[in-house]
């Protein structure tokens, strides 16, 4: 399965994804003090006050991000599955003395870590510079950073990490039908909505990890069902 992971990354240009990676990270640091100065200006309403605390600040973010590597996952299976598994590429993949399923598993690992990694690392560096310098000279933060608000941002961050493979998996799924890169993308760009509505709204972490449960379980239903298709596959 390795082998397959390097001859993907040899056979494809990860720097663009990398670079990406590295502008979204920028973009965030500029968005939560973006956040943080409009709270400060604004009024004293519920709305606002509501941005003046590490953890919401943080889960908006976190949605953010949620979002943008979703697009991100949406974009690299356009690429390495969908794109892969039509025409003349399809004739050629087939063609190799490896086992389909492998082939499919290899690239769905290859996304799933790039794209999870990226966003925990993006995610993660706005929060800690955001906090360092809210704890050198606060901008709008009216709470104090503690060990349990740091286990509750990496709680929740490790469930929006379950999700994107989620939204990642079942975007592709979707656009594979038609084997369309906009429909997958538009897809990706829903399900992170539509997750991230429900995250900025539910304050309890065990009913976004029950969300994220569910999600894991239709991914690998779309995995093994993707896997059965694929091996059906007759080239075009």
């Amino acid at each position: 399965m390795m082998k397959l992971i390097k001859l993907e990354l040899k056979r494809n240009n990860i720097r663009t994804y990398l670079l990406a990676s590295a502008v979204s990270c920028v973009f965030l640091i500029g968005f939560i003090y973006l956040i943080a100065n409009a709270a400060q200006l604004e009024d004293s309403s519920t709305r606002e006050i509501a941005f003046r605390s590490y953890t919401n600040i943080f889960r908006l973010i976190g949605i953010i991000s949620l979002v943008i590597f979703s697009i991100m996952s949406a974009i690299m299976y356009s690429k390495l599955i969908i794109g892969e598994y039509t025409g003349k590429r399809a004739a050629l993949l087939f063609s190799y003395p490896v086992s389909r399923n492998k082939i499919l598993l290899s690239k769905l690992l290859l996304v799933f870590v790039f794209t999870s990694v990226s966003m925990l690392i993006c995610t993660a560096i706005p929060y800690i510079v955001f906090s360092i310098t809210e704890s050198v000279s606060p901008i709008v933060v009216q709470d104090v950073m503690t060990m349990g608000l740091i286990k509750d941002a990496l709680k929740t961050l490790g469930v929006s990490v379950l999700a994107l493979g989620g939204i990642g998996i079942v975007s592709l799924r979707i656009g594979f039908i038609q084997k369309s890169v906009p429909t997958t993308l538009i897809s990706a760009l829903l399900l992170s909505a539509i997750y991230g509505n429900i995250a900025i709204n539910a304050n309890n972490i065990l009913f976004r990890i029950l969300i994220s449960g569910i999600g894991l379980i239709v991914t690998v239903t779309v995995i093994v069902e993707l896997s059965n298709k694929v091996n059906k596959m007759e080239v075009e």
